[in-house]
């Protein structure tokens, strides 16, 4: 268990790193989780604290915590995800479907300072099949781990849960995370093991897991240990795409992050991680959650507002690392228009037109090799990913750094996609 830490105020320098420049939130939080697992790795119970600065020039007085596993569930009971007797702060009511919880400090924040709230949390995972879910012998963790809300321009977003896609936003933070799992029980989870048999996982955007009765299989490649893991089979064959793919991923997106990568495979659902994949042991399906590695993990960007700047790019990898063709991709489709759309957008429109961000956005990557030229924009597209790692893109970053190596007009790529 984690000691109960109450709110204090530190120096900025005794805090974790500061978030990578450009991005929108400098919180710059650290987490320290220690979970017991029981009923088959499907129930974990522990504590969880949460440390973060102040950004701003006036105290913080509240912060929100996203508990995204109610997502599915929204505020019916039993919740998937609760808090309890909370450290440094008081709770108020559940908001966004039982989503987000507010924490009212005990102690104001001063500019610039670092505190820390902790809190008792409890996750089971329901029993249906998904990224947040339980199935026969495995139980997969997506985003169930409660997290600081992302802080923009001095308010903290409170976005929607998105059932087809991914509407959180996380700035890097480090993760110590401790899963005690019950006997004849293995965990699947990211990051580079401790003296005490926790794991630390170090400017990860997420902390996900996944545990069960699984077997696992190791490599070395490119560097990586890359383990992974299944209740039934496909572990040679999740291995061997790994090997054909992560080399050709960084050899256009530059280096991997992290010193491991976790494969989970599942039986239907497909999930990115920082460190981790869940993923049926298909080719371009784990190309795609892979190159989400780089395009969300490495690279992040508002996946509320701006989803097509991972799953656009993770989808044009899967052609691009050799994956699978894009034949249909010579010019802007009729669908252009919704590529660079929200979440927000696809919800009042009941998810119609959704696959564009993937298939539609993959295709404006295509377009643009085709009109800047083949080792102009490749050679652009990994100064961006190299320029922006660890750190945020966004579509006018993306936009500029295209525009300046291309050696043509884009203009008309830019209107016809709606790239502001």
């Amino acid at each position: 268990m984690i000691r109960a830490l109450a709110v204090a105020l530190v120096p900025l320098a005794l805090g974790a790193a500061p978030a990578a420049a450009g991005e929108p939130d400098a919180t710059a939080p650290a987490y320290e989780v220690a979970l017991r697992g029981s009923e088959r790795g499907r129930h974990w119970s522990g504590r969880e604290a949460i440390s973060f600065t102040n950004p701003g020039a006036m105290p913080l007085e509240r912060i929100w915590i996203r508990l995204w596993g109610n997502g599915g569930n929204g505020c019916r009971r039993p919740r998937p995800v609760r808090l309890a007797n909370i450290a440094g702060a008081t709770a108020g009511a559940p908001a966004m479907f039982c989503t987000a919880v507010p924490l009212q400090l005990q102690l104001p924040l001063g500019p610039g300072a670092r505190g820390s709230v902790s809190f008792d949390v409890d996750i089971r995972a329901p029993r249906r099949p998904g990224r947040f879910g339980s199935r026969r012998r495995l139980a997969l963790f997506s985003n169930a781990i409660p997290a600081l809300a992302h802080l923009e321009r001095g308010a903290f977003r409170l976005d929607r849960y998105f059932p087809f896609g991914e509407a959180w936003t996380y700035p890097a933070a480090d993760w110590t995370v401790r899963l005690e799992a019950p006997a004849g029980v293995a965990v699947a989870a990211p990051g580079v093991r401790q003296d005490d048999g926790g794991r630390r996982l170090e400017r990860g955007r997420d902390y996900s897991f996944a545990a069960g009765e699984l077997r696992s299989r190791r490599a070395v490649i490119d560097g990586v240990s890359v383990t992974a893991w299944s209740a039934r089979r496909g572990l040679a064959e999740a291995l061997r795409i790994a090997r054909r793919r992560l080399p050709r991923l960084t050899a256009l997106f530059g280096p991997y992050g992290w010193p491991d990568l976790q494969i989970v495979i599942t039986q239907a659902a497909a999930m990115e991680h920082t460190g981790l994949i869940m993923s049926p042991p298909i080719d371009f399906v784990v190309t795609h959650e892979l190159a989400h590695e780089w395009w969300y993990a490495l690279i992040s960007n508002d996946q509320a507002q701006a989803p097509w700047l991972d799953e656009a790019f993770a989808s044009y990898a899967e052609e691009a690392a050799g994956a699978q063709r894009l034949p249909w991709c010579r010019r802007p489709g009729a669908d252009a228009r919704l590529v660079t759309r929200g979440t927000a957008y696809f919800r009042r429109h009941r998810y119609r037109g959704y696959d564009a961000v993937y298939s539609e956005g993959a295709c404006l990557l295509d377009v643009l090799r085709a009109r800047m030229g083949r080792a102009a924009f490749d050679a652009a597209l990994r100064d961006y990913a190299l320029a922006n790692r660890h750190g945020w893109s966004t579509a006018a970053k993306f936009r500029g750094a295209m525009d300046a190596a291309s050696g043509v007009p884009l203009d008309d790529l830019w209107s016809r996609y709606r790239v502001r």
